[in-house]
């Protein structure tokens, strides 16, 4: 998939489903140095395609096993009346994944914005 044909789909790492809503380029670099998959611990995660609208409604139509740094953020955000949490995450993964068919040679990881959501009614279902 193009990197922007990834917004819609999903993932579902540490037991919970996201939605993602934005993907990135990421760094560029020169080979040698460290990776942010080698700074940081790896998370196994399963890239959800998602088909919607069916005739069958909703549809997880494949997943894919990888692993990428995944990153969870909460934080209260204060307005005039109210106190609200907002959670989001992040995931990178790694340019030459199964599911992303345009590979950018010079790329160390794609950045995947996340937000929470529930897949396990659509048919396939996530576990």
């Amino acid at each position: 998939m193009v990197l922007e044909s990834l917004i819609g789909h999903g993932i579902h790492c540490q037991g919970k489903d996201y939605e993602i809503v934005g993907a990135t380029g990421g760094d560029a670099y020169t080979m040698g140095g460290p990776e942010v998959f080698d700074v940081f611990d790896l998370s196994n995660y399963l890239f959800l395609e998602i088909e919607r609208g069916g005739i069958t409604g909703n549809t997880i139509v494949d997943t894919t096993a990888a692993q990428g740094v995944f990153k969870l953020s909460s934080g209260l955000v204060k307005s005039d009346n109210s106190e609200n949490v907002e959670q989001g995450a992040t995931l990178h993964i790694r340019p030459t994944e199964a599911f992303i068919e345009a590979h950018t040679p010079n790329r160390e990881h794609y950045t995947l914005t996340l937000n929470p959501t529930d897949f396990s009614d659509y048919s396939g279902g996530s576990s």
